[in-house]
């Protein structure tokens, strides 16, 4: 990693731009998962491998804590962290013997969730393990690999044993109107899915910008000139860490802040005096991806033609060619997000 040979940022140009400390920070605890989602941004399968231990799970709950004045909410997701019940619940019971604080919330896509006795037996634990909220992901995507009747019970039980407050939906329009997609002829799932993407709830990269970018508009990359990506690398507080110790922008799967086997605090802190020469970060930062795309035209990448549907959509497009002619190894992984 490039650094600055003064203590002060060296911005090349670039104003410099306050860091935020992490507030929230999602431990993606496996990336398997029974679904293989068109909008899936981390590219889990049920062919995917990579599961974090709780040791390291604890580790990085702690490092994310200390690193920051505010402190850290956590949450837990994937993949599908349901199927690692064991090491979720362990983590989970662990974090709050070790007084880390609350669990924020726990993401599950239901596929478990298909009898009462069950689900109720998994909350309470989870409940008394101190989870504060339960996010259930429903939608078109989703519906092609979970029965939505598992959506519908898991949402209703959950309400009943921890409070509606406590349960979040993601999507609830879908929930109540939606379907399963998976016995729907391609063409009719695939309009689900174009009439879906069009309401921009979804991000554009990893598997998403295969399969859902096709159904939106489309521009050219000057297009994207000018958007700047700051406020979506420093400044949203919210950041990934996945089984080996990656940290990712919540948003932007695939660029690596920094890895957690050094202290989650130094990180950060490299980050707020040295972005500005970080590869890829440092450009992204001051240009966006059309910057990006400009250093990328000069070692051999072509533009589509077709064109690109947002800045994301380019972005990963550049990052994925950089990456599979072995470009900056140290920002841009881990491998299975540019693996779709």
């Amino acid at each position: 990693m490039a650094r600055a040979s003064e203590s002060k940022p060296q911005t090349g140009g670039v104003a410099p731009m306050p860091v935020k400390h992490w507030g929230f920070a999602g431990l993606l605890l496996t990336y398997w998962c029974n679904a293989r989602c068109a909008s899936c941004y981390v590219c889990s399968s049920p062919q995917a491998t990579g599961d974090m231990s709780v040791p390291d799970g604890l580790a990085f709950w702690e490092g994310l804590q200390s690193a920051s004045p505010h402190g850290c909410r956590i949450h837990i997701g994937g993949g599908e962290p349901f199927g690692r019940w064991e090491t979720l619940l362990e983590l989970a019971r662990r974090a709050q013997a070790a007084r880390l604080g609350r669990l924020q919330a726990v993401e599950t896509n239901a596929f478990w969730a298909g009898d009462e006795g069950l689900i109720r037996e998994r909350l309470k634990a989870l409940d008394e393990a101190g989870m504060e909220r339960l996010t259930v992901s429903c939608d078109p995507y989703h519906q092609q690999y979970v029965p939505i009747a598992n959506v519908r019970l898991l949402a209703r039980v959950a309400e009943e044993t921890l409070g509606t407050e406590r349960v979040r939906v993601r999507w609830r329009d879908w929930a109540n109107s939606g379907c399963d997609t998976a016995a729907l002829p391609d063409a009719l799932r695939q309009q689900l899915f174009a009439e879906f993407a069009r309401r921009r709830r979804d991000r554009l990269s990893g598997r998403a910008a295969v399969e859902l970018a096709r159904h939106l508009p489309l521009a050219p990359a000057s297009r994207f000139a000018g958007q700047a990506c700051g406020e979506s690398l420093l400044r949203s507080r919210h950041v990934h860490v996945d089984p080996d110790g990656n940290i990712c922008p919540g948003a932007c799967a695939g660029i690596i802040l920094g890895r957690a086997g050094e202290p989650i605090s130094e990180i950060w802190r490299t980050l707020r005096e040295h972005f500005a020469d970080m590869e890829v970060i440092g450009v992204l930062v001051a240009e966006g991806p059309a910057g990006l795309a400009r250093i990328a035209t000069r070692q051999g990448w072509q533009e589509d033609a077709a064109g690109y549907a947002t800045p994301c959509h380019l972005c990963w497009c550049v990052r994925r060619w950089l990456f599979e002619k072995g470009r900056f190894p140290e920002r841009l992984g881990p491998v299975i997000i540019y693996r779709t």
